[in-house]
Formats: structure tokens, sequence, C-alpha cells
């Protein structure tokens, strides 16, 4: 099913359409991101904020490689791998969520926990999200 950005969502509540397209759209960007330099994006991904916080969860995002060398109990090796992956997507990450919530990231956090394939992206930005939602409303007529 499509969702538009004009559409209602069951409780009427227009902003809950628009926190709701926000997180799509940044899960999106995120999932697309992971693929473009891992091969593989991850097979889940949420995305959601409070105020300036938006925060990525993201499972099942570990490669082959990386999968194998925990289980042949290296999982400092595939941190290692994880971590330097992370920080090659880094500024593409940055410019996707600036773009997306037109404000600006004061830092990014990335983490992950090999044993549970387990990633997230944690970005805080310049102002409150309830706020820059309010750029995805569809223009007036």
């Amino acid at each position: 099913m499509t969702r538009h950005l004009d559409a209602q969502p069951p409780t009427g509540d227009p902003a809950a359409t628009n926190a709701g397209e926000l997180n799509a759209t940044v899960a999106r960007a995120v999932v697309r991101i992971y693929h473009a330099h891992a091969g593989r994006g991850p097979t889940k991904a949420r995305a959601f904020f409070h105020a300036e916080t938006l925060v990525v969860l993201l499972e099942h995002v570990m490669t082959t490689p990386e999968r194998t060398l925990v289980q042949h109990g290296r999982q400092a090796a595939a941190r290692a791998v994880r971590e330097q992956l992370q920080a090659a997507m880094r500024e593409e990450l940055v410019e996707a969520v600036e773009a997306i919530t037109g404000g600006t990231v004061r830092a990014s956090l990335s983490d992950s926990d090999v044993e549970a394939d387990v990633a997230t992206e944690v970005f805080v930005l310049d102002r409150p999200l309830g706020v820059v939602a309010s750029r995805l409303d569809p223009p007036a007529s």
C-alpha cells in the first residue's frame, strides 16, 4: 500500500502522518546507503525521533564475511570491519539526514552488536524534529 503525504492516519492526526513519513524516509535512505556500501542492506530498519534526536535501528546488517568471522569466534575482527564500514558511510548518512530533515547534524553516532546482528545510527540535530517534520507537508494550493 502506498501512503501519500496528504493521507490521514487512522487517528486523523496529520502530524502523525508527517512523523511516520519522516521516519520511513530516513529509514529507506539509511538502508540505501548501507546497500551501496556493503553490497546488501539490512532486512529490517526503523527510524524514530524525539526532540532533536533521530535514531535508526537496523537488523540483519552483517555481510557474509562478517558473519563468517563471528561464526569462527572472531567477534573483535567483525566489530573492527563494521566500525570501519560505518565510519566510511558517516558523511553520506549525515548528508541524507540533513537533506531529509532540513536540519544540521551536530553529532552522528554509530554502533553495532555483531552477535545480535543489530546496528544503530543516531543523529543529534540542531533543533527539534517536530518543527522540521512539517517540511513534509504538501505545498498549499
